[in-house]
């Protein structure tokens, strides 16, 4: 009974591996490695929409979850009325293979641009794993069984949370930064159970996402946070070295190429783009109704904007209302111009950088990176950076794209696409061809290279928040009511693209 058990379980155990290692991926969010780059260089569709080049569609619930894929298998999130759920969606075909619903005790509070299913599942072939902050972090085989949870009290966050999970090597990573206790936490994705955790009590927001990368052929985790850059040992957790000075509110996952990284850093006080604070003179004309120079909050309701973030259909703007409050110092009901100055010297204490930067890690463990190269125009707020054929990318709000060289910085071309509106979807690339998605529901894919050269603009009619993700010749696009496949042909390439880590 014995030797003949012990073959069966390493015959098991091959099919297994062989499973998880020769199927097909974009098993994260940005897919391989976090770099927004097919992995494969198939042939990809430039033209698409409900009538030119759609394999299926999907109906799916409100979320902003981008698609991981393994093998035949497309894993997001979502919620359905109150029910917040992980779905499975056959990749031939878009049906839906199983749906999972999540225990939590209530809802979390999201920004209206958020949504409470916005960070992106993670799978490694046998398993997939998710987060929701409104109940913590669960895992599920590839058939929809729970494997294990962590319930967890929802994290004190002012726009909800959106960092999602990586598999690092043959570990499952987790950033929860928060207003309470913030942490980076390595975890045993088999069993759920704490590797290591590393706090990080000096932090409190943050919205993006881990990158691993090798530093001179050491593991490392580099982690955008508030403030700055901060690189983690993946074995435990040490830090290593740090770049302070970046923007307070970090949305932008960096990527990595050849012993750089890239990364932006958004400060709405130097942001040229941005429409900045008014004067006071001009605010008391516009709103003061019984011309007392003061402003009650009924006479500050009809503003919509003090801080506007430009060419962004007015999401993200800060209307005086909002403030009212927090500028009356002496709790009478009305604005006076010394009271004005609180929001004045606000905004003027933002000291971040304002630039696409590339950074060199220091040479020595507790230093700080050295920033070779910054460029100040047209710095996104919540695309992350494509590093693509030997050129940095970037897309921000209006549909402004920013070409540079990557080992130099000098700018190739800063160009506006035909799509404007927000950006909260980050670039991906595959097969000479890059894929910008507007809130608006456009998907632009303009051609790689040192000039804008725009192949097509596809019109969706649906908002897109969500990354799509490239592979076997396909785009998989998530909308807030679709998950889109498109291909030049029915059915796709075959799957036999290696999609080990």
């Amino acid at each position: 009974m014995k030797t003949r058990f012990v073959p069966v379980m390493i015959l098991v155990s091959m099919v297994s591996w062989s499973s998880s290692v020769a199927q097909p991926c974009w098993r994260q969010f940005r897919g391989p490695s976090g770099s927004g780059i097919a992995p494969d260089a198939i042939a990809l569709p430039a033209r698409f929409d409900e009538t030119k080049n759609l394999l299926w569609k999907c109906r799916m619930p409100f979320g902003h979850s981008s698609p991981c894929i393994w093998g035949d298998k497309v894993f997001v999130t979502g919620i359905t009325g109150t029910e917040l759920e992980t779905l499975c969606v056959d990749r031939r075909n878009g049906e839906i293979l199983w749906r999972a619903t999540a225990w939590y005790e209530f809802i979390e509070r999201v920004h209206r641009t958020n949504s409470p299913a916005t960070p992106s599942p993670t799978c490694d072939g046998q398993r997939v794993y998710v987060f929701f902050g409104s109940s913590g972090l669960l895992c599920y085989d590839l058939e929809g069984k729970e494997v294990w949870s962590r319930v967890m009290r929802t994290p004190p966050n002012m726009y909800g949370t959106a960092s999602s999970l990586v598999l690092a090597n043959d570990l499952l990573v987790f950033c929860n930064d928060n207003e309470r206790k913030s942490f980076l936490e390595a975890i045993d994705p088999a069993t759920g159970k704490t590797v290591w955790r590393k706090d990080r009590p000096e932090l409190k927001y943050n919205w993006t996402t881990p990158m691993l990368w090798k530093n001179n052929g050491v593991d490392e985790l580099v982690l955008n946070g508030q403030g700055g850059l901060r690189a983690y040992l993946l074995k435990d957790g040490t830090e290593r070295w740090s770049l302070p000075g970046l923007t307070d509110e970090p949305c932008v996952t960096p990527v990595s190429h050849g012993g750089l990284i890239y990364v932006t850093s958004y400060n709405m006080k130097t942001n040229t783009e941005v429409i900045g604070l008014p004067d006071w003179d001009v605010l008391v004309k516009e709103l003061d109704k019984d011309a007392d120079g003061e402003l009650t909050l009924v006479e500050a309701k009809p503003n919509k904007s003090i801080l506007s973030r430009a060419d962004a259909d007015g999401e993200g703007d800060h209307p005086l209302w909002g403030f009212h409050r927090f500028l009356d110092k002496d709790r009478n009901g009305k604005l006076t111009g010394s009271e004005w100055e609180k929001i004045v010297a606000w905004v003027d204490s933002f000291p971040q950088e304002n630039a696409i930067m590339a950074v060199k890690p220091p040479d020595k463990d507790g230093d700080v990176a050295e920033i070779l190269w910054k460029h100040e125009r047209g710095v996104p707020e919540v695309p992350s950076p494509l590093y693509y054929l030997g050129r940095i990318y970037s897309v921000k709000n209006g549909g402004m794209i920013t070409c540079l060289d990557a080992k130099t910085g000098q700018e190739k071309y800063r160009s506006r696409l035909e799509a404007g509106g927000p950006y909260y979807a980050s670039l991906v690339a595959g097969d000479g061809k890059i894929f910008a998605s507007s809130v608006r529901g456009v998907v632009t894919v303009f051609e790689a290279g040192d000039q804008l050269k725009i192949l097509a603009k596809n019109d969706l009619n649906e908002r897109i928040s969500a990354t799509p993700a490239l592979l076997n010749g396909k785009v998989y696009v998530r909308t807030n009511k679709h998950l889109f496949a498109f291909g030049t042909v029915a059915g796709g390439a075959p799957d036999s693209i290696d999609g080990k880590p």
